[in-house]
């Protein structure tokens, strides 16, 4: 039997930290807001040459969604599954065939380019298990929902009949002008709600090697949730999963900069990206395999400082 691209990529080259770039196919993003959009719709062959950039620069995963997920901020609300496959299918489409069209190598090694994009695996970020199944018959290779598959009931048996990996991640429910949940000990309960996930998924037939977590930092976190989950990643990455961690440019960040950078800005954001890098080295450290971010080379620098340091 076949290995699949995602298989031989978990198998052989997830051995070091790998980069995970962020392609927000949206109007609504909370750092990237409409950076594809033109008057009559989304330029698709932007999406889709900033995509390969990203993988040029040196992702080895590009995760695409079509739906903002920051349903704290005011008038950000679900996208219809036809919606978000408006603005991603043709993206992975084209992707997929210009990766598969280049000469249908498996991934290169963590921080090896190989060519345009080629090399990069895809990842689609949605609730929707209508919108996941039609991106992986497109060429999509792994499942990104931000409800562990709790929004969506079919999510985890696509997973399993698809035969691709899933991200699960934890999260807890925030709204627009409210104070985040509390949590008596949130590293205790995301870890016991992640493996109580992963556990669902293990019983819909997901194989234990395709099932990755994430802790979900700023989804219903305080700032000083997501530092305490930061401190304590290792007891996640204990539980022998690969972990999936999304500090880039989150709003806990701003905390540590200077008021003129606190709010959104190109500078602003640049600043996030910088104190997202610095995470990154002492999350590997950690045991954090997948880092997913905005900005790459600033990722691959501080995966490049981890290695000679590892």
């Amino acid at each position: 039997m076949m290995t699949s691209r995602a298989d031989y990529f978990f198998a052989h080259c997830l051995t070091a930290p790998v980069i995970m770039g962020v392609v927000n196919v949206t109007p609504d993003s909370f750092s990237d807001a409409g950076q594809f959009q033109t008057g009559t719709g989304i330029n698709h062959a932007a999406a889709v040459e900033h995509a390969l950039n990203l993988a040029c620069q040196g992702a080895a995963i590009l995760d695409l969604g079509g739906e903002a997920s920051s349903f704290h901020r005011p008038d950000i609300g679900p996208v219809d599954p036809q919606e978000q496959l408006r603005r991603v299918l043709p993206v992975v489409e084209e992707i997929a065939r210009r990766r598969d069209d280049a000469d249908g190598i498996p991934p290169s090694p963590p921080g090896v380019s190989s060519g345009p994009g080629h090399a990069a695996l895809i990842s689609i970020d949605t609730r929707s298990s209508t919108v996941a199944a039609a991106a992986l018959r497109a060429g999509a290779d792994i499942i990104n929902d931000i409800s562990a598959g709790t929004d969506d009931p079919e999510m985890l048996p696509l997973a399993a009949r698809m035969e691709c990996p899933i991200i699960l991640m934890h999260r807890r429910e925030e709204h627009f002008g409210q104070a985040p949940p509390a949590y008596d000990n949130v590293c205790g309960e995301v870890i016991s709600y992640l493996l109580q996930r992963s556990q669902s998924a293990l019983a819909a037939g997901v194989k234990p090697h395709r099932i990755l977590l994430d802790p979900g930092l700023g989804f219903g976190k305080s700032a000083a949730d997501n530092w305490k989950l930061l401190a304590g990643i290792g007891e996640l990455a204990a539980l022998g999963f690969p972990v999936v961690l999304g500090a880039s440019r989150k709003r806990f960040l701003a905390e540590l900069l200077p008021p003129h950078l606190r709010d959104p800005s190109p500078d602003g954001w640049l600043a996030r990206d910088i104190l997202t890098s610095q995470i990154i080295v002492p999350a590997a450290a950690r045991g954090v395999k997948i880092h997913r971010v905005h900005q790459v080379p600033l990722a691959r620098q501080a995966l490049e400082v981890f290695a000679r340091m590892a």
